[in-house]
């Protein structure tokens, strides 16, 4: 009977970040297992959210090896062992793990009552090095803190909570819009936030990035994440969005982060319930005046650096620019005003854009 050694801090490891790939979801009962193989020498753990595939490998020196398990138990089991090794085997009808002590996890059977073989879309795909485009690890956590910050949470517009991924990535919510000028893809793509979010369990630099049909795989050495792309690219508006992005606009000041941070909590706490969580923001010659609408809390923070100065005064919604400042990288940050529907935030390579509330007290100004 075969049976897999491993190091324990190694298979905590590996199965740390493959359990992220597993949406249990009891309405899809693959979800709630996990694949355990050795073979040629190389271990993968694999994991799906029925829409993406999560694979975590390693080199091993261990005979061929093949179970599905319940990934819930054996995670947690996994991860409170504290033995050198761990010995996986299968007895009958279950998976024993000798570790600390002994334990046996039923396995489960298919309609057959044969053991599950677990879905693998990977072993019929043919991957070209000349086809892939290299995405840096940096620049996906970059994206998976700005332009996250700016997704779509409703299924109101369903393309609006994917990255637009092409010649720069976009998201947008249709009230804020993020734009980081890096290409990624030679095809437009929309890329689903969940397959997004597995781009965090990666560690290595470089990642291959291919699409294949209307499939996207993302591969780095440990690591391959399979997925569809999200459908819906037709509807989402990237010539609007860009001239969005792209808009001038006529005054620039540079506020630190924290000091802007502060005081939007602080005026937090005296927004109204009839409020909509707006506040005014006016650009005076001292600095940034922020104020509730009822006046019963001001604050005026000293620009760093001010360019093209104009007088002007604007309602926003307070939570949902510090959400869009949190989410900048920048310990200044660079705010540009003047239009009547938006103000900008710019760092490096990455835009973003707030849409601006409508208000009779300021049209009337």
């Amino acid at each position: 009977m075969s049976k897999l050694v491993i190091k324990t801090d190694k298979l905590k490891e590996m199965v740390s970040r493959v359990v992220k790939g597993a949406s249990n979801n009891k309405l899809l009962p693959i979800t709630e297992l996990m694949c355990i193989e050795v073979k040629n020498n190389k271990l993968t753990l694999l994991t799906t959210d029925y829409t993406n595939y999560l694979y975590i490998t390693e080199k091993v020196e261990n005979e061929d090896f093949y179970v599905v398990t319940r990934v819930d138990q054996f995670s947690k089991l996994i991860g409170k062992m504290t033995s050198e090794n761990v010995t996986l085997e299968i007895v009958d009808d279950k998976l024993c793990i000798t570790g600390n002590g002994k334990y046996s996890i039923e396995l489960p059977i298919d309609v057959d009552g044969e053991m599950v073989k677990y879905p693998n879309p990977m072993s019929e795909i043919v991957l070209n090095d000349s086809e892939s485009k290299i995405l840096n690890l940096t620049t996906a956590k970059l994206i998976l803190t700005v332009n996250k910050a700016a997704l779509a949470t409703s299924m109101e517009v369903p393309c609006y909570t994917g990255y637009y991924t092409a010649d720069k990535i976009v998201t947008t919510d249709t009230y804020k819009i993020c734009s980081t000028n890096i290409n990624v893809l030679d095809t437009a793509t929309l890329i689903s936030p969940e397959m997004m979010n597995l781009m965090d369990t990666m560690t290595s630099e470089k990642i291959e990035v291919y699409r294949k049909d209307n499939n996207l795989i993302c591969v780095s050495p440990d690591c391959c994440i399979f997925g569809a792309v999200l459908e819906g690219i037709e509807d989402f508006a990237i010539e609007a969005i860009t001239s969005l992005v792209e808009q001038e606009f006529n005054s620039m000041c540079k506020i630190p982060k924290s000091a802007i941070l502060g005081v939007l909590e602080r005026i937090n706490l005296f927004v109204g319930t009839y409020d909509n969580s707006e506040i005014y923001m006016t650009f005076t010659t001292d600095g940034l005046m922020c104020s509730s609408k009822s006046s019963s809390g001001t604050e005026v923070i000293p620009y760093a650096d001010s360019k093209d100065f104009t007088y002007f005064t604007c309602a926003i919604d307070i939570n949902m620019l510090i959400s869009q400042i949190k989410a900048n990288a920048s310990d200044m940050i660079e705010l540009w005003y003047g239009a009547d529907n938006a103000i900008k935030i710019t760092d490096g390579n990455v835009t973003q854009i707030i849409a601006l509330a409508e208000d009779d007290r300021v049209s009337a100004e």
